[in-house]
């Protein structure tokens, strides 16, 4: 019995697929698009299900959603750079802070932390991230990058800016800042293995996080939700956390972690967007100042020569 062959025109039209004559900021653009539309989304899902529960359920939503495109893309024997060696410790490290230690802080920040002070406190996760590339893990400084970075983050500042009312440095806040923290380190982390297959990571990543969330909400008490709950879910979770994590992978690979955390920022303002017209929420001035800094910022970062 032989193997039944593939289709020729199917196989030979993924096989021929070069992610490289793809412009790198497509990567980074798109990581921020899909964060940011799961943002308003994730917020229509909170009604019927715990905060720590369905995060964990993004985060497995997003891993079991890419394991089928895993498995086909592995019978079409495309040639990847799987993860060996001392890129499971890179991983681990990435899953611990990204996806374990993030979440739980933003957690307890939350307990405490006014919802528009801590959308303001989390758009320092692009400072972080670049700050932490430029000294610890020697990347390239480069003075365009940190003009955008600044310009997105303070577009992400005033669009927090419509409800805020204080913001003093309370343990919550100090959470929160954890928070963006633990996931500059993440991204760094990641961008250590970011050569090798995007698909295997960001499956591994997402299933990962979204298993130790998991049992940890069920160690809490929260309660798993039922199947017309879990819909929903896995389509946010398929969005937020498997397409966001390939695209973040493929945008590390190209752009590093300093500029692929300038691109990321972009994501308050594609949240902003589409709550507008899902939600209905009305075009203010500072929306519209803030799609200017962060168009300029996406400029700068753009313009910026690897």
């Amino acid at each position: 019995m032989g193997i039944i062959p593939v289709p020729c025109s199917g196989y030979q039209l993924v096989s021929q697929l070069n992610l490289k004559a793809i412009p790198a900021p497509v990567f980074g653009i798109g990581t921020a698009i899909f964060f940011g539309f799961s943002t308003p989304l994730t917020k229509l899902l909170l009604t019927n299900v715990e905060p720590w529960m369905l995060a964990g359920l993004l985060f497995l939503s997003g891993g079991v959603g890419l394991l089928p495109i895993y498995l086909l893309r592995n019978q079409l024997q495309l040639p990847v750079k799987s993860l060996e060696g001392k890129d499971w410790i890179w991983l681990g490290a990435s899953v611990l802070a990204g996806g374990v230690i993030a979440p739980v802080l933003l957690t307890l920040g939350l307990t405490s932390t006014p919802a528009a002070v801590a959308s303001l406190l989390l758009n320092f996760e692009g400072v972080f991230t670049a700050i932490l590339a430029w000294t610890v893990f020697r990347e390239i400084w480069r003075w365009r990058v940190f003009a955008g970075i600044i310009a997105i983050t303070a577009g992400g500042i005033l669009l927090s800016q419509s409800n805020y009312n204080q913001a003093g440095l309370s343990w919550g806040a100090i959470a929160i800042l954890g928070t963006c923290l633990a996931w500059a380190m993440d991204s760094n982390f990641t961008n250590k293995v970011a050569s090798k297959d995007a698909l295997q990571l960001a499956m591994l990543k997402s299933g990962g996080a979204g298993v130790i969330n998991v049992a940890l909400a069920l160690v809490l008490g929260q309660t798993f939700p039922g199947f017309p709950i879990l819909l929903p879910i896995f389509g946010v979770g398929f969005m937020a956390s498997g397409l966001t994590l390939v695209c973040f992978i493929l945008a590390l690979r190209r752009l590093g972690s300093a500029r692929t955390g300038a691109y990321f920022a972009l994501a308050p303002f594609a949240g902003a967007t589409l709550a507008v017209l899902l939600l209905g929420e009305s075009i203010t001035q500072s929306l519209a100042v803030a799609a200017l800094l962060m168009l300029l910022g996406t400029g700068l970062c753009i313009t910026e020569k690897s």
